[in-house]
């Protein structure tokens, strides 16, 4: 019996000394498991517009139509002219809200078809598309 005694109580200091073994390995060693990666931040463009096209005469590239831009009660602002190929682009222009927007060319000695893009903005990002053909005008 006396054995038992002192077997059990060898593994229960057996014991005892792994358990404060093992806590002093997990103080000094931090923990290598991998934290969650956090979600990245999403994207959300500005709301806003950019607007593009080319403006030709007789299927050839129109150079230096002026194209505008009007909101709603607003005057006309130059936003961009075309290049020696028709070609234009416009710098973002940022809309902080619903607007209507207006899109027309203009060109002395010229009419264009369509007169003029006009449609409703939406809060959000676009980027649109708006082709002029060049009429010989009065």
């Amino acid at each position: 019996m006396c054995y038992n005694v002192s077997y059990r109580m060898r593994i229960r200091i057996i014991l005892t000394l792994l358990v404060i073994a093992l806590a002093a390995c997990v103080s000094v060693f931090p923990s290598t498991a991998t934290p969650s990666p956090k979600p990245s931040p999403v994207f959300t463009p500005s709301p806003g517009l950019i607007a593009r096209g080319r403006v030709t005469f007789n299927d050839m590239g129109l150079e230096g139509v002026k194209i505008y831009r009007r909101f709603s009660a607003y005057p006309p602002e130059l936003i961009a002219v075309t290049d020696e190929n028709g070609y234009y682009e416009t710098a973002f222009s940022p809309i902080p809200g619903d607007e209507m927007v207006t899109i027309e060319a203009e060109l002395a000695g010229y009419t264009f078809d369509p007169l003029y893009y006009y449609w409703r903005h939406y809060h959000s990002h676009e980027e649109t598309t708006c082709d002029f053909a060049a009429v010989s005008g009065p």
